[in-house]
């Protein structure tokens, strides 16, 4: 099976012991405390109304938890009346955030009252930038197939991909495209392996084997203070629906036979011997 075949699978519910819970923000913390990895500080998780009514820093990242990629997330910081949004500039009232919120609660939940947000803490990179860049390993069982460093509020998204040894892939654009269409949305960039690409990869490795499944998306940031799990991506629909990211036929070979690997060392068969 290619990885499209295995995540077809288990998006159908085929594959079993995936653990669904660790979706869940308050799973992922209790995992990398357990497992000596860093997150981001919470500061509040509720709907929308009590998290900007919390307790909350000058600064601080404010998104949704039900929304996909960067759909809802504000990076702000707080004035004496209301919040400057530091992507954009613009100055932002509670209530414009609340209604934006409950826009975005309808479109993904059918209900603007449903829906959870956290407020987290604001993670630079080494220079004193915001937000640090997005660093994707897919990884299977302690094994990582390929890299994905993403610079992805920026206009287009900034992709460089990278082997399971950080290593950037010389064929690249054999490998990884754009759909027809998203020119304007993403791009792939020349790759730079990072400076502390070792202590990633311990991350990455280190979640990996700690979550019981045979293939897991470990969602990191290369940031002041050290390396951060984000996420742990189960369902990933990046390049499986095809409509922004790509992946070639033979790419999707290599990591369905990772993944494959992954099952059957998980299950301790006989095959693990081989």
């Amino acid at each position: 099976m290619n990885y499209f075949e295995h995540m077809k699978l288990r998006l159908a519910g085929g594959e079993n012991y995936v653990p669904h819970r660790l979706g869940r923000k308050s799973e992922v913390t209790q995992l990398a405390n357990l497992i000596g990895v860093k997150t981001p500080k919470r500061y509040a998780v509720a709907n929308i109304e009590d998290v900007l009514s919390s307790d909350l820093p000058d600064e601080f990242v404010l998104k949704p938890l039900f929304a996909s990629t960067s759909i809802g997330v504000n990076i702000l910081r707080r004035t004496e009346d209301r919040f400057i949004d530091l992507m954009s500039g613009d100055q932002l009232t509670r209530d414009l955030l609340i209604e934006q919120a409950r826009s975005i609660s309808l479109r993904f939940l059918d209900d603007e009252r449903k829906g959870e947000y956290i407020a987290e803490e604001l993670l630079r990179d080494h220079e004193g930038a915001f937000p640090p860049p997005d660093i994707r390993a897919y990884t299977f069982q302690g094994e990582i197939g390929m890299i994905l460093k993403e610079h992805h509020l920026t206009a287009p998204a900034r992709a460089m991909y990278f082997d399971g040894d950080f290593l950037p892939f010389h064929d690249v654009h054999n490998r990884y495209g754009v759909a027809r269409g998203m020119e304007k949305l993403e791009s792939i960039e020349e790759a730079v392996t990072p400076e502390n690409w070792q202590n990633i990869l311990r991350v990455a490795k280190r979640v990996s084997t700690s979550v019981p499944s045979a293939f897991c998306r470990v969602d990191m940031y290369d940031a002041q203070g050290g390396i951060y799990l984000g996420e742990i991506t189960l369902l990933p629909g990046t390049f499986y629906y095809q409509n922004r990211k790509l992946m070639s036929q033979s790419e999707a070979e290599r990591l369905g036979r990772m993944w494959t690997r992954a099952k059957t060392r998980l299950e301790g068969t006989a095959e693990t011997w081989k």
